[in-house]
């Protein structure tokens, strides 16, 4: 892949896909990060449950002068919950919510993030309504228009036949595959009051036990559709061609020499990084070697064990500190202090010894033993005095 325009690349390589998240700058990929593509297939069978019918549009005229008409579908619940995995979007847990402001009304939310190529996040909230009393409005305008303007999906219209009086008509500008016209059923005078009043009740009957979870899923979906970009209508033959979203994830190249050193200065420099430069620790004893960090040795499990329960305080500083200030208040039996021994011409001394061996120590060592135990030990003696 040539990395000075991956994203035309990826581009030129799907021609026949509905690529997701198009990006008009193109993005440098070097050894620490790789650009990959997550592909999601349509199921366009009629019973899938990925898309849904929307209707018919027009979309030119024969040469007769027939309008010719495509039937156009809408994503559906699942095809969209698998493009927003595939592109990564995620929902917050305490703004994607469903709140019921009065005994009719719902109002879902949704506040999704999807992280872009570039690296950079792009954040949308939406809000989906449910109310009640205009959802019937809307069933009653629905169901009236098609009692008089005729019903001319062929299930439905077959179903009414069975139940309502009425008639079956010809469209005239519509055709079966036999070049036949279609044909529509209107609900007869006698039965359109009826047919509407049973058409609410069956529709609001089940909206009344979902109202709220379509509230909350119409919020969260309407997020996806405005992240991704996706269209309100797609053509079947557009449906059939795979959506593909590109992501940019950090995925170094270990094989890079490059990449490796880089890996290893900051594996070195992590300490550094957190809590600035610092001299180069002690080498371990071999007294903490071996067992003391055998792989099986799990310490989280012995938290509670009193063999390794320390004697220090475990609070702040302060509290520390004003244990350590009490100590020193009590009256300490005196100590003799120790004398400098005279230098040689030959091998100059610090001046300070240990009270215990005689061996002599360091300013630091001297200072650090005199605060701990009260008189000047070396490091062997400490040991020794902690007991």
């Amino acid at each position: 892949m040539n990395n000075s325009n991956a994203l035309a690349e990826i581009q030129s390589k799907y021609p026949n896909c509905n690529l997701l998240l198009p990006s008009a700058t193109s993005v440098q990929i070097n050894p620490f990060y790789k650009c990959s593509v997550m592909e999601v297939v349509a199921d366009t069978a009629p019973n899938s449950g990925d898309i849904f019918s929307v209707g018919k549009v027009k979309t030119g005229e024969d040469g007769k002068g027939k309008a010719i008409y495509e039937d156009v579908f809408s994503p559906a619940k699942p095809l969209l919950m698998k493009l927003a995995t595939a592109a990564g979007i995620q929902f917050h847990p305490e703004y994607t919510t469903v709140t019921r402001e009065n005994t009719n009304t719902y109002v879902g939310k949704a506040y999704g993030a999807v992280r872009l190529p570039d690296g950079s996040y792009k954040t949308h909230m939406e809000t989906k309504r449910i109310c009640l009393d205009d959802e019937e409005s809307k069933y009653r305008l629905e169901f009236m228009d098609k009692s008089i303007m005729g019903i001319h999906d062929w299930r439905a219209a077959k179903a009414a036949s069975e139940m309502f009086k009425g008639e079956w008509k010809d469209d005239p500008e519509k055709t079966n595959q036999w070049g036949k016209p279609e044909k529509y059923y209107v609900i007869a005078d006698s039965d359109r009051e009826k047919y509407i009043e049973r058409s609410i009740l069956v529709n609001m009957t089940l909206l009344r036990k979902t109202a709220s979870e379509k509230a909350q899923t119409g919020a969260i979906l309407r997020v996806i559709r405005a992240l991704l970009g996706i269209k309100g209508t797609y053509s079947k033959a557009e449906l059939e061609k795979p959506f593909v979203v590109p992501t940019v994830t950090f995925a170094p190249d270990y094989t890079d020499p490059t990449v490796r050193s880089a890996m290893l200065q900051q594996g070195m420099n992590s300490m550094g990084n957190m809590f600035g430069a610092s001299s180069t620790p002690p080498a371990i004893s071999t007294a903490f070697s071996g067992e003391a960090f055998s792989s099986d040795f799990n310490p989280e499990d012995e938290i509670d064990n009193p063999a390794f329960t320390s004697e220090q305080v475990e609070d702040s500083d302060g509290a520390v500190e004003e244990q350590e200030r009490n100590w020193f208040d009590q009256e300490q039996p005196a100590q003799e202090q120790p004398q400098p021994q005279p230098t040689t011409n030959g091998n100059e001394t610090t001046g300070y010894f240990c009270d215990g061996c005689g061996a002599e120590i360091n300013e630091r060592v001297y200072e650090y033993s005199l605060n701990k135990f009260g008189r000047p030990l070396c490091m062997k003696c400490q040991k020794g005095a902690g007991k």
